[in-house]
């Protein structure tokens, strides 16, 4: 049995983790009976909001990897789908030969540098505070145990912060930050910060048919406002409802019938397929490099079985210099950018934000920044004429705070912020 095999190799495991991590010139045996390449053109018609990046503004964008990929080389990746499953003991497939492949990536995660990412106007610099307002996940989940919900798979997503102290250049030609990952509790290291982790269920309504990939959206509350820029990531794990065997099937074909549900992710091979990835950025200097890496946990380092120097870490895809079709992931994250003014917070002390969104017509929201903590804070919308509508105390504690604004009649009104006697105003408009 696999388990025993791999059990037995502990000692080479020890030894190997203390290895320099290493690029790799091969890739797994994949079944020849795979789920068809993701429709590039299917893709890109569901992603259509491609624009370029200006300048950092107020508001929310959907940012991935994929996006900015089909921005600068419009039509050239090729979509693939990726399987996760978190053991090595069951059959993914069978070879051209009719011999059984196991499952050979049991995690894939991202990191993402959002201030690289160049199909959106939010964030353009290193100032920026946002928030993580939803994750997203473009997936193939083929239900193979039966027609009704009669098990209890589910898809998990750790969301997590960056830690500098993980960043790592891999030779001379990729710089991006380590996930570090305990084989023992099959799980990240705490020296990568979780921000937040979500169960998702996966029904038979979230089945596909035909190689129609679906997306999941989940909304993410809660999560800390991340300042400066700061990149974020996000691991991924199916976690099987069912018991499996080693002669249990994933993927079937014309002479074995596949019994067991399968989860597979969208990944694009960057430049066509068969080719080698193009490394964005300059390396060594993480403001300008390419932070944005997708990974895998394959077996060997799920197993603490490395002989490249990756045991305790995920893999990034760059290290394979073998042509490898899953070089980036679509996982995606929409963000706000809640930053105010920089000159106001220096010339006042605190700085107002312009309501999101702007015009709006059910609720909006305004975010204010103090530097320091303060006696009083008051915020006070009026209309055209000058009139109050509404007054209210708020928040006078150094960091960001949000006020809700709810319904108002069609018209232009004005906000203003009242803190400890200095007062700065903005408009917004209700339609």
């Amino acid at each position: 049995m696999k388990r025993i095999l791999l059990s037995s190799m502990v000692l080479f495991s020890v030894l190997a983790i203390a290895q320099n991590k290493t690029t790799i010139n091969s890739v797994p045996n994949e079944p020849v009976h795979k789920f068809k390449n993701v429709n590039g053109a299917v893709y890109r018609k569901t992603n259509p909001s491609f624009s370029n990046k200006t300048a950092s503004m107020a508001g929310s964008a959907w940012f991935n990897q994929l996006d900015f990929l089909e921005l600068v080389q419009a039509g050239v990746p090729t979509y693939n789908v990726m399987h996760i499953f978190p053991d090595s003991t069951i059959i993914l497939g069978f070879d051209a030969g009719g011999q059984p492949v196991n499952p050979f990536i049991h995690k894939a995660a991202i990191y993402m540098d959002p201030s690289f990412m160049a199909q959106q106007t939010i964030i353009d610099d290193k100032t920026v505070t946002y928030t993580c307002d939803s994750v997203s996940v473009g997936y193939l989940y083929e239900r193979n145990t039966g027609l009704t919900d009669n098990t209890a798979d589910s898809l998990i997503i750790q969301i997590i912060a960056e830690n500098h102290a993980l960043d790592w250049n891999l030779g001379t030609t990729v710089s991006y930050q380590d996930i570090e990952y305990n084989p023992t509790t099959n799980n990240i290291k705490a020296s990568t910060p979780l921000l937040k982790r979500l169960s998702i269920p996966l029904t038979y309504a979230d089945t596909c048919s035909g190689g129609v990939y679906k997306q999941i959206k989940v909304a993410t509350p809660g999560i800390t406002p991340q300042t400066n820029s700061k990149k974020i990531g996000a691991v991924l794990s199916f976690k099987p409802g069912y018991t499996f065997t080693p002669t249990d099937i994933l993927i079937g074909d014309a002479t074995n019938t596949a019994n067991k549900n399968l989860f597979m992710i969208i990944s694009a091979e960057q430049n066509g397929a068969g080719t080698d990835p193009t490394n964005f950025g300059t390396l060594g200097n993480y403001y300008t490099a390419d932070m944005t890496m997708s990974m895998v946990l394959p077996t060997d380092s799920r197993y603490n079985l490395s002989s490249t120097g990756w045991n305790g870490y995920f893999l990034p895809t760059y290290a394979y210099t073998t042509p490898f079709a899953y070089e980036s992931h679509d996982i995606g994250f929409k963000l706000t950018n809640i930053s105010v003014g920089v000159k106001e917070l220096e010339n006042s002390g605190f700085a107002l934000g312009q309501n999101i969104p702007n015009p709006f017509s059910g609720s909006s929201k305004v975010n204010f920044q103090l530097v320091n903590d303060a006696n009083s804070a008051v915020f006070t919308v009026t209309d055209i004429m000058g009139r109050v509508v509404t007054s209210e105390k708020v928040g006078t504690s150094a960091g960001i705070h949000s006020v809700k604004l709810g319904s108002y009649a069609a018209g232009v009104y004005y906000y203003s912020l009242n803190v400890d006697g200095k007062v700065t105003t903005k408009k917004m408009i209700v339609e």
